[in-house]
C-alpha cells in the first residue's frame, strides 16, 4: 500500500500540469491610459481585466474610465497556459523573459501567447509579468 501511494505522489509530482500552481495575477506592463491582467485562480476560474482611461495632467482622477471583466477558464498543458473564453481557446508560454523587451534588466516569470494567436484574440501580444513584478525579477533565469 505504501509503494502504491508513494508511486501515485511521484506521479503527480512529476507530471508538469499538475505540479505546477500557475495561479496568481499577470499583468502586460504598459506606460499609461491603459491596463491589462490575467487572473488566474485555483481550479480553473480565470478572468482578462482590461482598463482604459483618458490621459491627465498630473495625478489627478481617470476620465473616461473604462473597465472590462471578460470571465474564462484555463488549464496548464505542459509549459502552457490554455486559456478559454467566449468558445475561443488560447495558448500561453509560461517562461521566464528578459526584460530587455521592456528595456528594463532582469528577467521574470510570465505568460506569453503563442504564434500564431487565435483569431479572435483579446489578448495582447506581448508577455504578461506574473505579480509582482519587481520582486520577482531575477538577474538572470533559472537553469533547467
Amino acid at each position: 500500500m505504501k509503494k502504491a501511494a508513494s508511486l501515485i505522489l511521484f506521479m503527480l509530482i512529476a507530471s508538469p500540469a499538475l505540479a505546477q500552481d500557475m495561479s496568481g495575477k499577470y499583468c502586460v506592463l504598459t506606460e499609461s491610459e491603459w491596463s491589462e491582467c490575467i487572473e488566474l485562480n485555483t481550479g480553473g476560474a480565470c478572468r482578462i481585466v482590461t482598463e482604459v482611461w483618458e490621459a491627465t495632467d498630473g495625478s489627478g482622477p481617470r476620465k473616461d474610465y473604462d473597465r472590462k471583466e471578460t470571465t474564462c477558464s484555463y488549464e496548464v498543458r505542459g509549459g502552457q497556459v490554455l486559456l478559454t473564453h467566449h468558445g475561443v481557446t488560447e495558448a500561453l508560454k509560461a517562461d521566464f523573459y528578459d526584460w530587455k523587451e521592456e528595456l528594463l534588466d532582469g528577467w521574470s516569470p510570465g505568460l506569453k501567447p503563442v504564434e500564431p494567436r487565435a483569431e479572435k484574440s483579446v489578448l495582447s501580444s506581448r508577455v504578461y509579468w506574473k505579480e509582482p513584478m519587481d520582486e520577482l525579477r531575477v538577474s538572470e533565469p533559472p537553469r533547467r
